[in-house]
Order: structure tokens, then C-alpha cells, then sequence
């Protein structure tokens, strides 16, 4: 007797451990939402941003990417449209090398003491 309430005491362990890793493994397959926002200014600067839609459980936000994460913020604030166009006019003036224009011409001055 002792041996079965032994065995199925195991059993009920592997059976919530295999569930905790099956769960937490669909998890990560699973992209995350905003499902509350904040109302304070980010001031560091932004990596990328993106708007997410109101979809239970997940809230209408505009999520901004910094160096220390992810922030859910709540759109309404009136700061975050600012803080978007700054960091949309920042990517526009970032120099490409492919957006150098190709009528550059560099010269190279001769020197007065070449021979001929």
C-alpha cells in the first residue's frame, strides 16, 4: 500500500512538471501584449516603437524599446505623439551610406613638383 500512494505521489510530480515546461515552452511561441499601460515619460532614447490595438486581454498602447526594455505607455498621453515624431525625425536624419549622392567627387590636389 505504502509502495502505491508512493508511485502515484511520483506520478503527480512528473505530471506538474512536465505540465510547468510544456506551458512555459508555449509561452515564448506566444507574443507577449501590453495588458496595462503607464502614464510616466519615457526620457531615454528610443530603439523602435510600435502601436498595439485593444484586443482583450490586451490594451490599447503604444510600446517604446529602449536600451532598458520594453515600455507599455497609454497613447493618450500628451507626450508620447512628441516623443514619436522625435525619434521618426532622429531616422530620417540618420546618414545611410547609400543615401550618399552619387555627383560627390573628391579630388586630389597635384603637387607643383611633379615631373613630367
Amino acid at each position: 500500500m505504502k509502495t502505491s500512494v508512493a508511485v502515484m505521489r511520483s506520478l503527480a510530480a512528473v505530471a506538474i512538471v512536465a505540465f510547468t515546461i510544456w506551458t512555459s515552452a508555449g509561452a515564448e511561441k506566444v507574443s507577449p501584449c501590453c495588458v496595462s499601460v503607464l502614464r510616466s515619460r519615457v526620457v531615454e532614447p528610443l530603439k523602435s516603437f510600435r502601436l498595439q490595438k485593444s484586443s482583450p486581454p490586451c490594451v490599447k498602447a503604444v510600446i517604446f524599446e529602449t536600451e532598458r526594455g520594453h515600455f507599455c505607455i497609454d497613447p493618450r498621453q500628451p507626450w508620447v505623439r512628441k516623443k514619436i515624431e522625435e525619434f521618426v525625425r532622429q531616422q530620417k536624419t540618420t546618414v545611410s551610406p547609400t543615401s550618399v549622392s552619387p555627383r560627390l567627387t573628391f579630388s586630389v590636389p597635384q603637387s607643383s613638383t611633379e615631373s613630367s
